[in-house]
């Protein structure tokens, strides 16, 4: 569980170091969501790495980091289809920028509760513990993702393209299988090192 010190009669938020893994871990998400290196452009939609410090900073300090980098994360993916979006994310934007701020925004924040409790309640060897959390994390946020599109707009974006609902359910599994494995390897393969070298350090959940 997330432990943090408070005094007496008082309810701290978030520690110290808390707030500097947050803010750091922010920034880095800012830089590649600014520059445009956390986006990988694909044919549809963008295959993304920005995911990455969300899942670093719940499993090296908790699920309020994580919730907070990821609201950053979701922030900057949202500005993203304002100014280019993937032809996916488009037609959201036209639809509604209300759901499409949705769409980019919560699944984004959710990776921090996902990636704090599946690294909590794994029981497994360290590393190997990492890994998976990365790794499943990864492929829990692309579906949340693409199932908010689908849940929000799946019945208009049928309708405008002329196609059965199904097929954009068939759609989306496409895009969980092109983006959502390379994502989640690519994910244990960054993820891994990095919480391990945190934790030696001393940065990590108890």
């Amino acid at each position: 569980m997330e432990k943090v010190k408070t005094l007496p009669g008082q309810h701290q938020f978030m520690s110290v170091r808390q707030l500097t893994v947050a803010g750091f871990l922010s920034a880095i998400t800012i830089f590649l969501g600014l520059t445009g290196y956390g986006f990988i452009p694909l044919i549809i939609m963008n295959a993304t790495i920005l995911h990455i410090p969300t899942i670093i900073g719940s499993i090296s300090a908790g699920r309020r980091v994580g919730m907070i980098v990821g609201f950053m994360f979701g922030l900057f993916s949202f500005i993203r289809t304002l100014q280019a979006p993937s032809a996916l994310l488009m037609f959201a934007v036209q639809y509604s920028i209300v759901a499409d701020a949705f769409i980019c925004i919560i699944p984004r924040i959710m990776i921090g509760v996902v990636a704090y409790e599946l690294y909590k309640h794994l029981k497994i060897r360290e590393v190997a513990r990492v890994a998976v959390t990365a790794v499943v994390t990864t492929v829990c946020h692309t579906v949340m993702f693409l199932g908010s599109f689908t849940a929000i707009v799946g019945v208009p974006y049928a309708e405008a393209h002329g196609i059965t609902l199904a097929n954009v359910f068939n759609i989306m599994a496409g895009i969980t299988v092109v983006n959502g494995i390379p994502e989640a390897i690519v994910s244990g393969l960054i993820v891994t090192p990095i919480v391990m070298a945190l934790h030696r350090s001393g940065l990590k959940v108890q």
